[in-house]
C-alpha cells in the first residue's frame, strides 16, 4: 500500500527492520523501536518476505491516527509490542492485505496506561491460513479500549483469532464486537476473552462474537469466554453462528436481487461497523473495494 493522502508519517518494515522512514520530529526510531509523540498521524506497513519470526516495539503517546498494514509473501511469525503512554487518545486500523496463501501467526500486545483511550479496527481478508494472538491488557486507572474485528474466511483458509482484554486495574473499559463470515470449505474460530482480576472494582468488559456461515462445508466457531474476580464490575458477553437471515434474504430478492447478490450484500452490510473506526476517506474506499472484492459483490 502507497501512503495515503492526509496521513503525515510513513514507514516500512521488513522482515523487522525498519528500511523506509518518512517522517517529522514527532517519529523517532532507536534500536529498531518506534516512538511516537504526538504524531497526529501514521501509516505502518509490514512487509515480511522472509521465513523467520520478527518482532517489532511501539512506544506512543498523544493523539495519533494509526494505520497498519500486513503483507506477508511467506510463511512467518510477527510479534509486535504495543505501549500507550499516559493520556494518549489513539485510533487505529490494522489491515491484513496478504493475497499469497501461506500460514501466518501474528502475535500483538498492547498495553494501556492511566486516562488512556484506544479504539481499534481489525480488518481480516486477507488470502491466508492465520493464527492471530491479540492482546490488551487495561494497567492503570481510567485505561478504555473498544476493538472491533471484520474476519473473513473462505476456500480452504483456517483461520484462528483470539482477542484477549485483561483488566488489571480499577475504573478500566474494554469493549469488542467481532464479527465473521466463512464460505466454501473454510474453518473461521474467534475466541473473545475478558479478564477482571481481583481488587479492579468499577471496571466494566463487554463482548459479541457473531459469525455467519454461507455453505454446508464451513466449520465455525465463536467462543466467549469470562473470567470476573471481582464483585463491583460490569460485564457481559453474547456469542451466535448461524446462517443468513432468510427474511433478510426475501426482502433483497423481492427487490430484484438473484439470491447470491442478496448474500453478498448482506455479508457487505454485516462487516459495515469497521468504517466508524475510520476517520481516512481514502482508507474507507479502500475497505469498500476490497470487502466488494473479497466479498463478491
Amino acid at each position: 500500500m502507497n501512503q495515503l493522502q492526509d496521513i503525515r508519517n510513513y514507514l516500512v518494515v521488513q522482515n523487522g527492520t525498519i528500511i523506509s522512514h518518512k517522517g517529522n520530529d514527532e517519529i523517532k526510531i532507536i534500536d529498531n523501536k518506534i516512538i511516537v509523540d504526538n504524531a497526529g498521524s501514521l501509516q505502518i506497513i509490514y512487509l515480511i518476505d522472509q521465513i523467520g519470526n520478527y518482532k517489532i516495539d511501539l512506544s506512543i503517546k498523544g493523539s495519533l491516527e494509526l494505520v497498519e498494514t500486513y503483507d506477508f509473501k511467506v510463511d512467518a511469525k510477527f510479534i509486535k509490542n504495543i505501549e500507550i503512554l499516559e493520556n494518549s487518545n489513539i485510533l487505529r486500523y490494522v489491515d491484513n492485505q496478504s493475497n499469497i496463501e501461506v500460514k501466518t501467526n501474528i502475535v500483538e500486545n498492547v498495553q494501556i496506561k492511566r486516562d488512556s483511550s484506544v479504539k481499534c479496527a481489525y480488518v481480516e481478508l486477507s488470502n491466508n491460513s492465520i493464527d492471530t494472538n491479540i492482546n490488551y491488557a487495561l494497567i492503570e486507572e481510567n485505561a478504555n479500549a473498544t476493538v472491533r474485528l471484520a474476519a473473513l474466511a473462505r476456500g480452504e483458509e483456517k483461520k484462528h483469532l483470539t482477542l484477549s482484554l485483561v483488566h488489571e486495574a480499577p475504573f478500566t473499559t474494554g469493549i469488542m464486537d467481532n464479527y465473521g463470515v466463512v464460505k466454501n470449505q473454510a474453518n473461521l474460530i474467534i475466541d473473545g476473552i475478558g479478564t477482571i482480576k481481583k481488587g479492579n472494582h468499577q471496571s466494566n468488559s463487554h463482548q459479541t462474537n457473531k459469525i455467519i456461515v454461507f455453505d454446508k462445508g464451513c466449520n465455525a466457531k465463536a467462543n466467549p469466554y469470562l473470567y470476573i474476580d471481582e464483585y463491583d464490575v460490569k460485564a457481559s458477553h453474547g456469542a451466535s453462528v448461524g446462517k443468513i437471515d432468510e427474511e433478510h434474504l426475501y426482502y433483497l430478492q423481492s427487490r430484484g436481487l438473484s439470491k447470491e447478490d442478496a448474500m453478498h450484500l448482506v455479508t457487505y452490510g454485516y462487516f459495515i461497523p469497521v468504517l466508524e473506526f475510520i476517520d481516512n476517506d481514502e482508507l474507507k474506499e479502500l475497505f469498500n473495494e476490497t470487502l466488494r472484492e473479497k466479498v463478491g459483490i
